[in-house]
């Protein structure tokens, strides 16, 4: 734990608070840093579960116990014996203390807080958890605390403890320097002290070593513990901004930004951006777009579903987006892409039905995005922009919010010219030209065009109806101009169906957002991505580790 942190929980305890809540998966860590803080004040520890009760020093003091009420009872009696220092940690408390539970246990924990404070009790009562729902009876009693995910320090202490443990041991090889600890550090970043010792033991049961070929799966199970979550979802892109047609403003804006995460920008005063707000068309590249950044950026992308923060049982939708922020700031530098956000954050002006956790969700989340210090870079994309809240548009929210139209014929050509080249056609064969045009507006009409989505699924359906002929036995048979004219005729384009929308969205963007796309065709194209300036696998993020294996 970090010095900050420690030196907080002690201020609470010294100050006497009666009733702390830290929430943490990590209940082990927990206690053995209340050891070290009950030590240097003086106090005795004594540690309450519902298996074995309340214990000191690893030893039942009462059999009953196991009861929270009992419990209580005896922690009371300790805090009355004269002189007595003490600190009372309870380990399952928080399912005795929700509102379905009985009411009994809240009145004799209260009690115990209203002890503390009008005797004079020396002690106080921490209950670990790893979601806390405060009941009305007890909001103003209970102090809740967070307590970080092991800091880079503590990550390099585990690895290396890890490591140094099983170094010399007969038929085991552990081959890694310094250079390459530090790697495995970057990549544990994030997970908890018994994740980090799950992924180095299974990489060294594996094949009795450990060495630089073991980080490929050590990020194969940080995927796996990032899903486990249910909220957050790690997304392994293979795509770069080469792979997107047109959007060459937004594009220049992503590459001079990913720029600013390294210590010369710190050192030059640079502040990272904190993230961009896509809106506009659907199906033009906007979510292909945060893919694309996470592998040019050589950063994690983490997908926040913000339809999972509301599911679960009351109470639970606030502790779901701490815990959903907390593991991306963990993980940092990274991505947190939040696609169409409008629809995650429906409800809250107040009038959602839900007793106001959709405003209270939303409330914690504009204060994370404008407070966060953590190089956490959000990517939000949004459909209709009418459906978000006005405090989210505010300077400070975002670095920039940019809209994506239909594309114009330059970016019409770009986006046909990579998708005929993802079928291994040679386009010198196809009139690119001609089909620009044709998916525009010479075919559907003014301001009627197709969308990136929709040129994708033209290509597709040409090169099946190629497919078809040569199934009907033209051996020779293969994608022409002809099968792209044949199919143009059963497609209803989207701008035509939903014209007017998208024609009110155009007049909000040009008033308040600024254009993705560049409509100057003398402006130099983006650099070519080269296969070497792309992230390796074993580079792309963090993991963790420590325990005896049985080989």
């Amino acid at each position: 734990m970090s010095q900050t942190s420690q030196k907080l929980i002690t201020e609470y305890i010294r100050a006497r608070y009666a009733l702390l809540v830290i929430e943490s998966f990590e209940e082990e860590r927990v206690i053995s840093e209340l050891y070290a803080i009950s030590s240097s004040l003086g106090q005795n520890l004594y540690v309450w579960n519902s298996t074995q009760g309340v214990t000191f020093k690893g030893k039942p003091l009462d059999t009953k116990s196991t009861d929270l009420k009992v419990a209580i009872d005896v922690c009371e009696a300790k805090a009355r014996e004269a002189g007595q220092k003490s600190l009372f940690v309870f380990c399952d408390a928080h399912s005795y203390l929700t509102e379905r539970a009985n009411p009994i246990y809240r009145r004799r924990l209260k009690d115990f807080a209203i002890h503390i404070r009008n005797n004079g009790y020396q002690c106080n009562c921490i209950i670990i958890a790893p979601s806390f729902e405060i009941c009305n009876d007890l909001q103003k009693e209970v102090t809740v605390l967070d307590f970080p995910l092991p800091s880079r320090e503590e990550v390099r202490d585990i690895i290396k403890r890890f490591t140094d443990s099983y170094r010399g041991m007969h038929g085991v090889t552990i081959d890694i320097d310094d250079a390459l600890i530090e790697r495995y550090v970057e990549a544990s970043m994030g997970l908890t002290a018994l994740e980090i010792e799950n992924c180095l033991s299974r990489s060294l049961v594996n094949d009795r070593r450990l060495d630089a070929d073991d980080q490929k799966s050590i990020l194969n199970e940080k995927r796996q513990i990032i899903r486990k979550t249910g909220i957050l979802e790690y997304i392994d892109s293979k795509v770069n901004l080469n792979d997107v047609g047109g959007l060459q403003t937004l594009k220049r804006w992503l590459l001079l930004r990913g720029h600013c995460f390294n210590d010369q920008a710190r050192e030059f005063g640079v502040h990272p951006p904190k993230g961009v707000l896509l809106t506009g068309v659907p199906g033009c590249g906007k979510s292909l777009t945060a893919k694309c950044v996470a592998t040019t950026w050589n950063m994690p992308l983490l997908r926040l579903d913000m339809g999972k923060i509301f599911q679960g049982l009351v109470g639970s939708s606030e502790a779901n987006i701490r815990v959903a922020l907390n593991t991306a700031e963990a993980v940092a530098p990274s991505i947190l892409w939040i696609d169409e956000i409008e629809k995650g954050l429906a409800g809250t002006s107040g009038h959602g039905g839900d007793g106001g956790t959709s405003t209270r969700v939303f409330s914690t989340l504009l204060t994370w995005m404008q407070e966060k210090t953590s190089p956490v870079f959000v990517f939000a994309t949004a459909n209709n922009i009418n459906n978000l809240p006005p405090e989210l548009l505010r300077k400070g929210r975002f670095d920039e919010i940019f809209f994506v139209d239909f594309p114009s014929k330059e970016e019409r050509k770009k986006i046909l010219e990579i998708h005929i080249s993802k079928l291994k056609r040679d386009i010198s064969k196809f009139d690119i030209d001609r089909l620009a045009d044709l998916c525009g507006e010479k075919t559907f009409g003014k301001d009627v065009v197709l969308s990136g989505a929709e040129i994708e699924a033209w290509v597709g359906d040409s090169l099946l109806e190629a497919f078809a002929r040569r199934m009907d036995g033209d051996d020779s048979a293969d994608l022409t101009m002809a099968d792209f004219e044949c199919t143009l005729r059963r497609i209803v384009p989207m701008g035509q169906m939903r014209k007017d929308e998208f024609t009110r969205l155009r007049k909000w963007a040009n008033e308040n957002a600024v254009s993705a796309s560049l409509t100057s065709s003398d402006v130099p194209a983006l650099p070519a991505t080269k296969e070497s300036d792309l992230p390796a696998d074993n580079d792309k993020e963090r993991f963790m580790a420590g325990r005896k294996i049985d080989f």
